[in-house]
């Protein structure tokens, strides 16, 4: 069994499948401790991949794709959501964050993208509430970072504490 966590805005893009459990983001944006309470409920449950879709914002003025599956992302908040007193029956202190996101799960959806014929791209998050100041995005373009979100990362960094295997796909804000 899978978690699918997603914009609510989304919700009618999603194919649900009966095996798959379906929670919308709205209800944990901007709080933290409910999504941590979540996270840990998911643990419980023996749920170890979890998919995340969300809406971005593109500030690569050359990206023409709808669809980018995350591959890393870049922290650029100055904060980290598993700062203060650890809980050891959730993760370890410092998760192994070489692979933020699951190489499976990204071939799955490459796959289910390709077989649908959907056009997306591979990239870099740039993991913020806001995009990057101008001085940056030439730099963060020649890394392959060319979208921002804020949720995606968060919530990747949570599971990645708990131990569960996260596939994020963006989607261009409208």
């Amino acid at each position: 069994m899978k978690a699918v966590f997603y914009q609510d805005a989304l919700e009618a893009l999603i194919l649900k499948k009966a095996d798959h459990i379906y929670i919308p983001l709205g209800r944990y944006e901007k709080n933290s401790d409910s999504l941590k309470a979540m996270i840990r409920l998911l643990k419980d449950k023996e749920i170890n991949e979890i998919f995340i879709i969300d809406e971005c914002e593109i500030f690569d003025p050359e990206a023409k794709e709808e669809y980018f599956i995350i591959a890393d992302h870049i922290n650029s908040t100055g904060d980290n959501p598993l700062i203060g007193p650890n809980d050891e029956s959730v993760g370890t202190r410092f998760p192994d964050m070489t692979f933020p996101y699951s190489e499976k799960l990204s071939k799955e959806i490459k796959k289910l993208f390709k077989d649908k014929k959907i056009k997306f791209k591979n990239t870099v998050l740039y993991g913020s509430n806001n995009n990057p100041p101008k001085a940056d995005i030439k730099k963060l373009i020649s890394l392959n970072c060319q979208i921002s979100n804020f949720n995606i990362m968060w919530l990747d960094i949570m599971a990645r504490h708990a131990g569960i295997e996260v596939g994020a796909v963006g989607i261009r804000k409208k």
